[in-house]
Protein backbone atom coordinates (compact mmCIF):
# COMPACT_ATOMS: atom_id res chain seq x y z
CA UNK A 1 0.00 0.00 0.00
CA UNK A 2 1.47 3.37 -0.81
CA UNK A 3 -0.27 6.87 -0.04
CA UNK A 4 0.89 9.70 -2.26
CA UNK A 5 3.51 11.87 -0.73
CA UNK A 6 1.32 14.69 -1.36
CA UNK A 7 -1.49 13.77 1.15
CA UNK A 8 0.77 12.16 3.59
CA UNK A 9 3.29 15.39 4.03
CA UNK A 10 0.09 17.76 4.70
CA UNK A 11 -1.40 15.17 6.98
CA UNK A 12 1.63 14.87 9.21
CA UNK A 13 1.74 18.75 8.95
CA UNK A 14 -2.32 19.16 10.37
CA UNK A 15 -1.08 16.61 12.76
CA UNK A 16 1.79 18.64 13.78
CA UNK A 17 -0.59 21.12 14.21
CA UNK A 18 -3.22 19.36 16.24
CA UNK A 19 -0.62 18.29 19.08
CA UNK A 20 0.97 21.99 19.02
CA UNK A 21 -2.96 23.07 19.77
CA UNK A 22 -3.02 20.15 22.03
CA UNK A 23 -0.33 21.38 23.82
CA UNK A 24 -1.60 25.00 24.57
CA UNK A 25 -4.32 23.29 25.96
CA UNK A 26 -1.82 21.48 28.76
CA UNK A 27 -2.15 22.86 32.77
CA UNK A 28 0.98 25.00 33.83
CA UNK A 29 3.32 22.94 36.69
CA UNK A 30 3.72 25.22 39.48
CA UNK A 31 7.86 25.81 40.53
CA UNK A 32 8.88 24.37 36.79
CA UNK A 33 10.53 26.76 34.23
CA UNK A 34 9.27 25.08 31.28
CA UNK A 35 5.46 23.65 31.46
CA UNK A 36 4.19 20.66 30.65
CA UNK A 37 3.77 21.86 27.22
CA UNK A 38 7.26 22.22 26.00
CA UNK A 39 8.16 18.53 24.80
CA UNK A 40 4.78 18.37 23.05
CA UNK A 41 5.29 21.58 21.54
CA UNK A 42 8.62 20.44 19.81
CA UNK A 43 7.27 17.20 19.10
CA UNK A 44 4.62 19.53 16.81
CA UNK A 45 7.46 21.47 15.19
CA UNK A 46 9.12 18.50 14.20
CA UNK A 47 5.78 17.05 12.71
CA UNK A 48 5.49 20.25 10.34
CA UNK A 49 8.58 20.61 9.08
CA UNK A 50 8.68 16.76 8.62
CA UNK A 51 5.24 17.30 6.59
CA UNK A 52 6.66 20.44 5.10
CA UNK A 53 10.03 18.80 3.42
CA UNK A 54 7.63 15.60 2.73
CA UNK A 55 5.19 17.78 0.51
CA UNK A 56 7.71 19.99 -0.93
CA UNK A 57 9.99 16.64 -2.30
CA UNK A 58 6.91 15.26 -3.62
CA UNK A 59 6.72 18.52 -5.73
CA UNK A 60 9.61 17.69 -7.33
CA UNK A 61 8.81 14.39 -8.49
CA UNK A 62 7.44 14.52 -12.44
CA UNK A 63 6.18 10.82 -12.38
CA UNK A 64 2.27 11.11 -12.04
CA UNK A 65 1.59 9.24 -8.58
CA UNK A 66 -1.69 7.73 -7.11
CA UNK A 67 -2.91 9.28 -4.72
CA UNK A 68 -3.80 5.69 -3.29
CA UNK A 69 -2.06 2.17 -4.60
CA UNK A 70 -3.35 -1.13 -3.21
CA UNK A 71 -1.84 -2.94 -5.94
CA UNK A 72 1.16 -4.15 -3.39
CA UNK A 73 -1.17 -4.77 -0.43
CA UNK A 74 -1.48 -8.36 -1.57
CA UNK A 75 -0.66 -9.93 1.98
CA UNK A 76 -2.46 -12.68 4.05
CA UNK A 77 -5.66 -11.88 5.26
CA UNK A 78 -4.07 -11.87 9.20
CA UNK A 79 -1.64 -9.36 7.87
CA UNK A 80 -3.96 -7.09 6.73
CA UNK A 81 -6.30 -7.48 10.09
CA UNK A 82 -2.86 -6.74 12.06
CA UNK A 83 -2.32 -3.25 10.31
CA UNK A 84 -6.47 -3.07 10.56
CA UNK A 85 -6.03 -3.60 14.22
CA UNK A 86 -2.93 -1.32 15.06
CA UNK A 87 -5.06 2.09 13.79
CA UNK A 88 -8.52 0.48 14.85
CA UNK A 89 -7.29 -0.66 18.50
CA UNK A 90 -6.06 2.96 18.98
CA UNK A 91 -9.04 4.54 18.49
CA UNK A 92 -11.14 2.34 20.50
CA UNK A 93 -8.47 2.39 23.65
CA UNK A 94 -8.44 6.30 22.94
CA UNK A 95 -12.20 5.88 23.40
CA UNK A 96 -12.44 3.86 26.45
CA UNK A 97 -8.88 4.91 27.92
CA UNK A 98 -10.39 6.28 31.43
CA UNK A 99 -13.02 4.34 31.89
CA UNK A 100 -11.05 0.82 31.03
CA UNK A 101 -7.87 1.96 32.46
CA UNK A 102 -4.23 1.98 30.86
CA UNK A 103 -2.71 -1.23 32.07
CA UNK A 104 -5.82 -3.28 30.70
CA UNK A 105 -6.47 -1.66 27.47
CA UNK A 106 -2.53 -1.98 26.92
CA UNK A 107 -2.64 -5.64 27.71
CA UNK A 108 -5.64 -6.13 25.39
CA UNK A 109 -4.31 -3.65 22.57
CA UNK A 110 -0.62 -5.89 22.29
CA UNK A 111 -2.42 -8.92 23.09
CA UNK A 112 -4.37 -9.11 20.17
CA UNK A 113 -1.77 -7.59 17.98
CA UNK A 114 0.73 -10.28 18.86
CA UNK A 115 -1.69 -12.63 18.23
CA UNK A 116 -2.54 -11.44 14.68
CA UNK A 117 1.23 -11.46 14.13
CA UNK A 118 0.95 -15.00 15.04
CA UNK A 119 2.96 -14.81 17.96
CA UNK A 120 2.50 -18.22 21.08
CA UNK A 121 0.24 -17.43 23.01
CA UNK A 122 2.70 -18.15 25.90
CA UNK A 123 4.55 -15.28 24.53
CA UNK A 124 1.78 -12.83 23.94
CA UNK A 125 0.56 -13.26 27.93
CA UNK A 126 3.91 -12.72 29.22
CA UNK A 127 5.32 -10.32 26.92
CA UNK A 128 2.19 -7.99 26.98
CA UNK A 129 1.79 -8.20 30.74
CA UNK A 130 5.50 -7.67 31.97
CA UNK A 131 5.98 -5.06 28.93
CA UNK A 132 2.50 -3.25 29.79
CA UNK A 133 3.68 -3.28 33.67
CA UNK A 134 6.85 -1.77 33.21
CA UNK A 135 5.76 0.58 31.01
CA UNK A 136 2.62 1.67 33.78
CA UNK A 137 5.10 1.26 36.83
CA UNK A 138 7.98 3.53 34.84
CA UNK A 139 4.75 6.77 33.94
CA UNK A 140 3.28 6.01 37.56
CA UNK A 141 5.93 5.99 39.55
CA UNK A 142 8.89 6.61 38.16
CA UNK A 143 7.89 10.33 35.66
CA UNK A 144 5.28 10.94 38.25
CA UNK A 145 2.36 11.37 35.26
CA UNK A 146 -1.20 9.46 36.51
CA UNK A 147 -2.19 6.98 34.43
CA UNK A 148 -6.16 5.82 34.86
CA UNK A 149 -6.10 2.60 36.13
CA UNK A 150 -10.03 2.30 35.11
CA UNK A 151 -11.01 -1.26 36.07
CA UNK A 152 -8.29 -2.88 37.78
CA UNK A 153 -8.91 0.14 40.39
CA UNK A 154 -8.81 -2.02 43.58
CA UNK A 155 -5.96 -4.31 42.38
CA UNK A 156 -2.78 -1.69 41.31
CA UNK A 157 -0.96 0.78 43.45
Amino acid sequence: MRISDRVSGPAILLFGAAVIWGATKLPSVPGVRFGADLMPTLIGVGLICLGLSIFIGSLSVKVPVRILDLSEWDVPLRNKLAAIWSLAGLVIGGLLFEQVGFPLMGIIYMAVLMTLMGTKPKVTALVSILVVGALYIGFSKGLLVPLPIGLLGGLLP
